[in-house]
Formats: structure tokens, sequence, C-alpha cells
């Protein structure tokens, strides 16, 4: 009888085991990357869509409007311009003066949070149903450097009614979600950086919010560059790029990132991995990990954090990559008029205060 069994209970026992190991590989897995992708190489983590310290505040139906924040006309070096759709009724018909509490992060020092408290007015809008608001975020003092040109920052907004102290007395809500910008630059690569990232972020936040993407791509992320970056690069056609006509100077490891950063910008960088393509957006290099703007990431568009890997190609734009007639050098003079027309308009009427977090 026991002779009989042996052979059954052996097969239970190692049935039982393998099962054992099979169920762990996975929730190893899942807690390192939050997604199986057949493309995993090493830690990675979708960047946070909420600030924490804001969370417990009710999410209001006020959304940015990246539309009138991706022309050339406000894409600035020294300050960042919000325009916020108000569609919620408790601001509408609030009566007291309203105050944004911006929150926002040098994504390359992603540890240093800074924050402004700026007043502002609500306008009506030509036939619509919303009313905007228009936010300045710029640099208070000369030696006071939160915006700098060529940068990424990450904002997180809450509204409050104007008071001595902002706290859970005064808010009103937050805005639902993160706002992504990029700030420009004199050179034609830095202002294309610009151009190029404002539109991946414009498309990420439509879908974050479950609107219509304004792309005619399907959901692939070697596509998603390819259309990131046709409109600003040579040998494009038709608005998609030629990536066989880009990086002809060949392309770096992944191990230069942080030389490549620390030389200059590196957001609208083409990152390839085996089974994978996605954008860089910046080095924190306190962090030791890369921000990147990723399609076809569960089906979706994420922004993700990253550790650098050893098996990427990474394509660093310059010059040559660019479209030199979309773009032209900044003069000093033209900087002077924008500062100037800067102080006179926004910037005078609004008083705001600075704290870091």
């Amino acid at each position: 009888m026991f002779r009989r069994l042996s052979p059954w209970l052996l097969s239970l026992l190692f049935l039982a085991v393998v099962a054992d190991v099979a169920s762990a590989i996975p929730r190893r897995r899942r807690r390192r990357t939050n997604y199986t992708q057949n493309y995993y190489a090493g830690w990675l983590q979708v960047a946070a869509k909420r600030d924490a310290a804001s969370v417990e505040y009710d999410p209001l139906s006020v959304y940015c409007d990246y539309d009138r924040a991706n022309v050339p006309d406000v894409a600035f070096e020294d300050r960042i311009r919000v325009f916020l759709e108000v569609w919620d009724s408790q601001v509408l018909e609030a009566t007291e003066n309203l105050v944004a509490e911006v929150k926002i992060t040098d994504l390359s020092d992603s540890s240093t949070t800074h924050v402004r408290h700026i007043p502002f007015q609500l306008s009506d809008v030509e036939d619509a149903e919303y009313k905007l608001a228009t936010l300045e975020i710029a640099n208070e003092a000369e030696q006071d450097s939160v915006i700098q040109p060529a940068k990424i920052y990450r904002v997180f907004i809450n509204l409050h009614r104007k008071a001595d102290e902002y706290g859970d007395a005064s808010v009103i809500g937050r805005l639902p979600g993160t706002y992504y910008v990029a700030t420009s630059g004199q050179s034609v690569v830095d202002q294309a950086r610009q151009r190029i990232v404002m539109k991946t972020f414009r498309e990420w936040y439509y879908t974050e919010r479950g609107w219509n993407r304004n792309a005619v791509y399907p959901m692939d992320c070697h596509a998603y560059y390819r259309w990131a970056t046709g409109a600003c690069t040579v040998g494009s056609t038709n608005g998609w790029a030629n990536l066989g006509r880009l990086f002809l100077n060949g392309y770096h490891g992944g191990g230069n990132i942080p030389e490549l950063m620390a030389e200059g910008p590196i957001h609208g960088d083409y990152v390839r991995v085996p089974g994978h393509t996605f954008m860089l957006l910046a080095y924190d290099a306190q962090k030791g990990h890369v921000w990147t703007m990723e399609a076809n990431f569960g089906n979706s568009i994420e922004v993700v954090n990253r550790e650098i890997g050893s098996s990427w190609s990474v394509g660093h734009l310059a010059a040559e990559d660019i479209d030199q007639e979309l773009f032209h050098v900044r003069t000093d003079s033209e900087t002077e008029t924008d500062d100037m027309m800067a102080r006179n308009g926004t910037n005078s009427e609004t008083s705001s205060e600075a704290a870091v977090q």
C-alpha cells in the first residue's frame, strides 16, 4: 500500500513546491515595477499624481489649459504662465479674493519643493461656460532662481480664499492631478525641447482626464516619440520624425546620462531598451534616477521614475537634429523686453509669498 501511494504523494509535494515558487516570483516583480512588462529592466515606478499634503482636499472642476500654454508667446525662460479653466461652482461663486497655492518642483532636484501664494482673478471667455484664471510663477529677486531656463517642473495647485495663513480653514480645494511644464531657452535646441515635451505633457494630461487625445498615432511607444518630435526635427515626413536621420553622431549608453545632464538639458531625448522606447525628462542626481515620459506603458501614457539601465541606447538631441527655420537664437534685447513686459504686467499686480519645504 505504501509503495503504491508514494509516487502519488511525491507528485503532490512537487506540485506544491512549484506553485509556491511560481506565486512568489510575480509578487516580487509587482512590488518593484507596478507593472509586468516584457521590457522590465531595473527599478521603476509611476510618478505620484497627487500632492501627499493635499490629498484630503476636495478635487475641483478646475483644469489646466495646455492649448493656451503651448504657444511660443508664453514659452518663457524665467517664469511660467499657467492658464486655468474654472468650471467649479465653489470657485465661480466665491465672494472673497482668491489665491492659488502653487507647489513647484524642479524634476532634477525633486526633493525640494517651493511654495508660492499667487492672487488671481477670473475673466469671462467668449461663448464658454467656464471662466479663465491666469497664474504667473516668477522669480522674485536676483538671488531667487526657482525658475530657470530649459528645465522641467512639476506643479500641484490648491485654491484658497485670501487669508493671513493658508491651510484647512482657507482652502476651497485642489486641482485634480499634476501639471508638468517646461521653460524655454535661448538656443534653438532648448526651444525645440520645450515645444516637444509640452506637446507630450498635453497628451498625458488629456489621457489622465479621459478626454480625446490630440493625436493620430496608435498607443505605441515608438510611434509616440516619432509623433512628439516630428514637428521640430529635420528629415520628418508629415509631422513624423525620421529616426534614421537623427542622432547621426551616435548613441550614448545609459551610464552617460548624468554627464549629458551636467552639460545641458536632456528632456526630449530618445531612449531605446529591448522591446520599448521612451523619452527622457530629467536626471535627479541626488536620487540617482531619471524621469521619463512613456506611451504604451500599461496601455496608457505615464510619467515614470526609472533606474538607469546599462543596456540603454540614448539619442541626445543636438543642433543638427533640429529644423533651424522654426526657431531663432534669442538676443539679449529680446530677453530684456520680455522682462520689462512681465514687470509691467501680471507680476506688478500680484504679490506672492515663497517658502521651501
